[in-house]
């Protein structure tokens, strides 16, 4: 795949045993089939010696039987997950590591893989819609992470569905356009570019008649094909593109048009969102609230 389509080295995926990490589990399969590379499944045990080892004490033997439990857990759900999806031919290779549960997945993801993980797993903050290492990972990873949202998150992996696609003309949302052009062809599916535009003159920062409506429809429509030259993606190719601007608050338009998708792709801090924020607010919209699995592209 070119660097535009983001090789992926692997698929890594966060795993703890809770159903929603089952379901990041059946996605990655799923990915690394259409992708033709491996899963890693990795646990995150939090702090820097396994449960049985609190004291420092010499238990070589404990610690072994605790991964090794560990690394069978891992193994009977993805060999459950493949049955289920039929992708038993992809290589999976568990992993027990130690520290911290985000920062671990993303250094063993690094730049060149592709980090799945759950909506919120049994570590996570429980009264938040995405556990804490879900959000951390798509706020600080290096390369694309993919949040699993929605109860199915394996269905449409390779049926030819509708990858969804948020641009604002900023280059993330670009890079995003691009991965999401990579994800619809590994599927071959619909390629669905959205830009969402509100009057942001009516209400706010003057009279009803300050600027026409049709104008502002009319930068909207620019800023939809500006993105789509920039991506590569307005001229005819092996890809149904549709793409439309649609007229709403952008983090609202995105979750109801992924409504039945595939996928949704946002970059990760468009031209909204606070300068210190890595994940903007409409990527961190997104990801608490979409009805199907999110990518959030750096």
């Amino acid at each position: 795949m070119t660097q535009q389509g983001h090789a992926v080295r692997e698929v890594v995926v966060g795993v703890d045993g809770s159903d929603e990490a089952r379901r990041a589990l059946t996605w990655a399969l799923c990915e690394a089939r259409l992708r033709g590379t491996a899963v890693r499944a990795v646990t995150v045990w939090v702090g820097h010696r396994p449960p049985d080892d609190a004291d420092g004490a010499d238990r070589s033997g404990s610690v072994a039987r605790f991964e090794a439990d560990a690394v069978a857990g891992m193994r009977a759900d993805a060999d459950a997950a493949a049955r289920a999806t039929g992708t038993t031919a992809v290589p999976v290779v568990p992993e027990v590591r130690y520290g911290h549960p985000a920062r671990t997945l993303i250094e063993v993801a690094g730049a060149d893989g592709l980090l799945v993980v759950g909506s919120r797993g049994l570590g996570g903050l429980h009264g938040r819609l995405v556990g804490s290492v879900g959000q951390q990972c798509a706020q600080y990873a290096d390369g694309p992470v993919v949040v699993v949202r929605g109860d199915s998150p394996a269905a449409g992996a390779d049926a030819g569905g509708r990858v969804v696609v948020g641009v604002d003309g900023s280059a993330d949302s670009v890079t995003a356009a691009r991965f999401a052009a990579a994800e619809a062809r590994l599927r071959g599916a619909q390629l669905h570019v959205v830009h969402g535009w509100i009057d942001t003159v009516s209400g706010y920062g003057g009279p009803l008649w300050a600027v026409p409506d049709t104008t502002l429809q009319e930068e909207a429509g620019a800023t939809l094909q500006q993105s789509l030259r920039a991506a590569g993606l307005d001229r005819p190719g092996d890809l149904r593109v549709r793409a439309e601007a649609v007229q709403g608050v952008e983090l609202d338009v995105l979750v109801d048009v992924a409504g039945g998708a595939d996928l949704l792709v946002v970059g990760s801090r468009g031209r909204s969102g606070w300068a210190g924020l890595l994940l903007g607010s409409v990527g961190l919209h997104c990801v608490t609230a979409a009805p199907c699995p999110v990518a959030v592209v750096r």
